[in-house]
């Protein structure tokens, strides 16, 4: 395949790739990554369909404008990874000061035909960009990304070992003698060849990571309750799985806590459904408020909850219950200029070596129809009904939680 076609080829897979992920951009406008893989691959397509016109058109553009528009795209293609595996603004804009700088001496380079020093000059922000981008994705911790920043950190530097190589070239003037253009010279041929398939693999790459992340997004949300952002049951099962699964792996506690809010039903004849949503968001940000980063909790029916409590036990799992069953007590949502009060009830249990996860579960939910069969507004461990110093009363200050309810 001579040069020609490879150029044609790479020009309509970048096209087909920036149609796709614009439009997987557009899917999902939350993946914030792949709006930046798109705009790379726009400008990748803009400059390579300049570079298909040399001989045609002043190499001011098939050269200068084609090599400007490359460190853009690498640019960009380092935002779209940042964010996919960093999530945090990017902020350090002072080192694109000397990128800036880089770009603004190039044309004059160029125009007075300092061929050999203009091409390194202009390679120096794609290596840099190279770099940094390499530098973030082999410090992500985030699982699902794993295998794919690694390889896609590989393939980049392959990229920058061929760049440099090429600058390398550049400036030592190491074309044959007698040839006129650079791509006779198989060494420059040789690593642009190299360059283009990398660069092919990058596609793929931009597309992977989008795809994981808007798989990941749709699983999340099929996982969460709507209303609360509580987990949902089905979520809950796949989450308390794994992690019974691991106390019994490293013979760790493992504690899980049944909830009812009592008479719920009063709450929804009071104040109406509005009032119940209110009241049910308030309760979950409550029990939030509590947890800890492993831990969570779910919703398994109107007003029903699980928690599950890795490392754990019993005893430390009831005095938590019964934490949150006095500070709901003590709590007054505000809705509709009226004030919203609730109680709950609580089952506690903690793994048995013979249990099952279902055991479990099923246990701590025997546990909470025990508390509200002993007056509800209490909580029930295995083996009684657990007592705790209740703390000194604090009032609750909260912001507004939606425009008609909010919590005191």
């Amino acid at each position: 395949m001579d040069y020609t076609t490879s150029h044609i080829s790479f020009l309509v897979s970048v096209g087909l790739f920036t149609i796709a992920l614009f439009a997987l951009s557009l899917a999902d406008r939350c993946v914030i990554g792949a709006r930046w893989f798109a705009a790379s691959t726009l400008i990748e397509f803009i400059k390579t369909a300049l570079q298909g016109l040399n001989g045609h058109i002043p190499r001011l553009y098939t050269v200068c404008l084609a090599n400007e528009l490359n460190v853009l795209a690498f640019f960009a293609m380092f935002l779209g990874f940042r964010w996919f595996v960093v999530r945090r603004p990017f902020r350090a804009w002072g080192w694109l000061i000397p990128m800036a700088a880089t770009m603004a001496v190039y044309p004059f380079m160029f125009l007075l035909k300092m061929r050999n020093w203009s091409f390194s000059v202009i390679g120096l922000p794609v290596l840099g960009i190279c770099l940094a981008t390499i530098l973030v994705l082999w410090r992500q911790k985030n699982e699902r990304f794993a295998i794919p920043a690694r390889l896609t950190a590989f393939l980049v530097g392959i990229n920058f070992v061929m760049l440099l190589y090429r600058c390398v070239l550049s400036i030592r003037e190491n074309s044959a003698v007698g040839i006129t253009t650079p791509w006779q010279d198989p060494r420059w041929m040789y690593s642009m060849l190299v360059i283009l398939f990398v660069a092919y693999c990058l596609l793929l790459m931009y597309t992977l990571f989008t795809v994981l992340e808007m798989h990941a997004n749709v699983t999340h949300v099929a996982g969460v309750d709507a209303l609360t952002g509580a987990l949902n049951r089905r979520m809950l099962m796949k989450y308390a799985s794994r992690k019974f699964d691991l106390s019994l792996q490293t013979e760790r506690p493992l504690a899980a806590i049944a909830v009812d809010l009592d008479n719920f039903k009063r709450v929804n004849d009071t104040y109406g459904h509005g009032g119940g949503d209110v009241a049910l968001c308030a309760f979950v940000e409550l029990v939030k408020e509590t947890l800890r980063p492993d831990d969570v909790i779910a919703r398994t029916g109107g007003e029903e909850f699980v928690l599950v409590l890795p490392g754990m036990d019993r005893d430390s799992a009831a005095a938590l219950a019964e934490n949150l069953r006095y500070s709901l007590e003590q709590m007054r949502i505000h809705y509709d200029g009226r004030l919203i009060t609730m109680t709950t009830s609580a089952g506690v249990t903690e793994r048995r070596p013979e249990d099952s996860l279902a055991a479990m579960l099923e246990r701590a939910d025997r546990l909470l129809y025990r508390a509200k069969a002993h007056g509800r507004n209490c909580v029930v461990t295995d083996d009684h009904l657990a007592q705790h110093p209740k703390p000194i009363l604090v009032e609750r200050l909260r912001g507004s939680r939606s425009q008609s309810g909010k919590m005191a």
